[in-house]
């Protein structure tokens, strides 16, 4: 028995000890909790229209407003959801709108609007499908169903026999004749004379053309001339969105001399060809297709 016990003592100092590492103390302090910030999602442009000034309103509260972020040099946008919800009940007001597609073969254009408030502040954008066409109208309470109120009939008692009175007979009255006095009234047409009306002209306005931004250019030294009589524009450039809105301002003269003092590349839609536009001094914004230099 004693060899026995030995023997085991001796395998049991010959066995390693199993040692526990300590757990490192990065692990013992509970990490601080961060709120991972909202992912945007990217989107072809298709167009950038501008609007009238259009009414909508929301059916049901909770819609989530987004931001959009418009590409410096691409026809992108992309859109992140903010914390801020639409009310519902109430009106909003919109006069841009982007039609944005997710580049798949076969997907149709989603719509958003940019709302503000009836007060001209700016919320955010949102998709089309989800507002309702129209300032909201407090719904119509139904009108109350017409009690018919039943008429109690006086309860009729047969007339008591009147006694017999001797009648008298009338007093003879003496009849006087009287003469009705006719009076003729001529009545005399009155001629009004017609001035004729003066024709009014009609005022039309200029179409304006919106063209979406590729990139700045540098504007050249040399002075330019038109080719022909051709047309110069007013350009307003959006401020949210790589688009700027051209509207005729007049005719360039041939043979004058025009020197450019700024200049952008723009085309017509995501798939057109882009096109140099210049600022010539004394006149305004016109594509470089209908100029040359001057001598």
């Amino acid at each position: 028995m004693k060899k026995i016990k030995t023997l085991l003592a001796t395998v049991a100092l010959a066995l390693p000890m199993a040692v526990t590492p300590l757990a490192p103390a990065a692990t013992l302090i509970a990490n601080a909790s961060t709120t991972k910030a909202a992912k945007g999602t990217t989107y072809t442009l298709v167009k950038a229209p501008t609007l009238k000034k259009t009414n909508y309103h929301v059916t049901k509260s909770g819609l989530t407003l987004e931001k959009a972020v418009f590409g410096a040099d691409k026809s992108t946008a992309t859109l992140t959801p903010t914390k801020t919800k639409l009310a519902a009940k109430t009106t909003y007001t919109t006069t841009k709108a982007i039609e944005l597609s997710t580049g798949k073969k076969g997907a149709k254009p989603t719509t958003y609007y940019l709302l503000k408030t009836s007060k001209g502040t700016t919320l955010g954008w949102v998709k089309g499908t989800s507002l309702a066409a129209g300032a909201y109208a407090t719904p119509k309470t139904k009108a109350a169903a017409k009690s018919t109120k039943k008429v109690a009939k006086k309860a009729t008692t047969p007339a008591k026999a009147k006694k017999a009175t001797a009648k008298k007979a009338p007093a003879k009255t003496k009849k006087v004749a009287t003469k009705k006095a006719t009076k003729k009234v001529t009545t005399k047409k009155v001629t009004k004379k017609i001035a004729p009306k003066k024709a009014t002209v009609k005022k039309t306005t200029a179409k304006a053309t919106t063209l979406q931004l590729t990139k700045e250019a540098t504007a050249t030294k040399k002075g330019l001339t038109a080719v022909k009589a051709a047309t110069y524009y007013k350009a307003a450039f959006a401020a949210d969105r790589p688009t700027v809105t051209l509207t005729k301002a007049g005719s360039l003269k041939a043979g004058k001399t025009y020197h450019v003092t700024k200049a952008f590349y723009a085309k017509t839609s995501p798939k057109a060809a882009a096109h140099e536009y210049v600022f010539l001094t004394g006149a305004g914004w016109t594509a470089t297709a209908g100029l040359k230099t001057a001598k």
